[in-house]
């Protein structure tokens, strides 16, 4: 029985694709729709999810080659962990306890949905599973608690924390567009919250990022996938052309002089962009109708928590000005933290910088417009490189995927935790 368990939750369960899916399945079968249409819906979320996920993360690793350009920059070295290798290693001393924390974590928070006033259930399967692994390795590197207690704790934490940001992400949705009918479901939550707040505080929300007048003849760039296309390019060619281009053409590019490369390098970027809408526009259509049969049968009044790049393609102009402005606050970050002799070093992780960054600079720009995206998304890269500085000595053997994949919830969240159980433990 435990090894059946043991199986759903790590093959089933964990696969974000097979959750999306099982909530169309069960939200239409308890609308007694016809078998072929639970079916064929049910097949066209997870298609939609993984075409969502696979745009998302390849997106992501095409900003890879940048971090070794970066990082020659600034005269440090040029060794980039995998992701792969990353969660093998970090999973490999809390992989059990990750898993469990991770299913009985989703329980409560279904449990909280159904039985309180917070209808908020946290669909992004991924993101939950990883936080999972954060929350086991704190409590096994920051007490001397039992492997039973330490999935205990874990899954009230977990559960805890899946339902309050989904509940405060769910605040900031009406500013958004292209957000109806869901919350945002990501550990990029306490880093949109303090964006929208400084966008109210410093900004001026008619002043829409989105809305700037471009010359004439730049119009084009007003199609996402196009203006992610030019501006990424851009992007590569200073940075290759500040790197140096006989660098770039040996060690990164595979041979590639450095203006082929870069335009390559924002092709991709706008070809990841258009897959993204794509699976957009395929889950919504199927999710957010299945959903309401679970909010009037089984949790009333519930609302799925999604991840970020449901908004990207709304907001093309953010998600480039929040990744930049993230990357130069994680540079300075890590000047800082180099002037200081910091005993952990760092460096900006590319990946989360982009999406955190981008989504940042949405909720930012919702309450303050241009400033609030620029001066949100940039106190958010500093959140993540003093943040992950500061969590590194209170993880242990997760330390390499939070090196990679370090997100704003983790740097915030992570180093309070850690402190707090220090001091019960000290």
């Amino acid at each position: 029985m435990k090894n059946i368990l043991m199986y759903f939750i790590s093959n089933i369960l964990s696969e974000p694709a097979f959750l999306i899916g099982m909530v169309t399945l069960v939200g239409l079968a308890v609308q007694k729709k016809k078998v072929s249409t639970i079916v064929s819906a049910t097949i066209k979320t997870m298609v939609g999810f993984m075409i969502i996920v696979t745009g998302a993360q390849s997106m992501g690793m095409s900003l890879l080659p940048l971090q070794p350009m970066i990082q020659h920059i600034f005269g440090m070295g040029t060794e980039v962990m995998s992701i792969d290798s990353a969660v093998g290693q970090s999973m490999s001393t809390i992989g059990g306890e990750a898993a469990l924390i991770f299913a009985f974590g989703f329980m409560i928070n279904v449990l909280i949905a159904r039985f309180t006033k917070y209808k908020f259930i946290h669909l992004s399967a991924h993101v939950s599973f990883f936080y999972a692994g954060l929350i086991a390795a704190l409590l096994k590197v920051g007490t001397s608690l039992s492997p039973v207690m330490v999935i205990l704790i874990g899954s009230i934490l977990l559960g805890l924390y899946l339902t309050f940001t989904c509940a405060y992400m769910n605040t900031l949705m009406k500013n958004v567009k292209g957000g109806e009918g869901f919350t945002i479901g990501h550990s990029s939550s306490i880093g949109c919250l303090i964006s929208a707040a400084l966008g109210k505080l410093f900004g001026n929300k008619d002043k829409d990022l989105e809305e700037m007048k471009l010359p004439k003849g730049f119009e084009f760039l007003r199609e996402t996938n196009i203006a992610l296309s030019v501006l990424m390019t851009v992007i590569f060619l200073l940075v290759s052309l500040i790197a140096g281009p006989s660098f770039v053409t040996s060690k990164i590019s595979g041979g590639k002089d450095i203006v082929t490369y870069s335009i390559l390098n924002g092709l991709k970027f706008g070809l990841w962009i258009t897959v993204i809408v794509t699976g957009v526009r395929m889950m919504l259509a199927d999710i957010v109708p299945a959903f309401h049969g679970i909010s009037e049968k089984l949790v009333p009044n519930a609302k799925p928590g999604l991840d970020i790049p449901l908004l990207f393609p709304s907001y093309p102009t953010s998600v480039i000005v929040g990744f930049l402005s993230s990357l130069i606050a994680g540079l300075i970050g890590m000047s800082i933290l180099g002037v200081m002799k910091f005993p952990v070093v760092v460096f900006p992780a590319l990946i989360p910088t982009f999406f955190t960054g981008a989504i940042t600079a949405i909720f930012g720009n919702s309450t303050g417009g241009r400033r609030g995206a620029i001066i949100g998304s940039f106190v958010n890269g500093l959140i993540l490189i003093f943040g992950q500085a500061l969590l590194i000595p209170y993880i242990g053997g997760y330390e390499p995927i939070m090196r990679v994949l370090c997100e704003t919830d983790y740097a915030f969240y992570g180093p309070i935790v850690g402190w707090i159980l220090r001091l019960l433990h000290g």
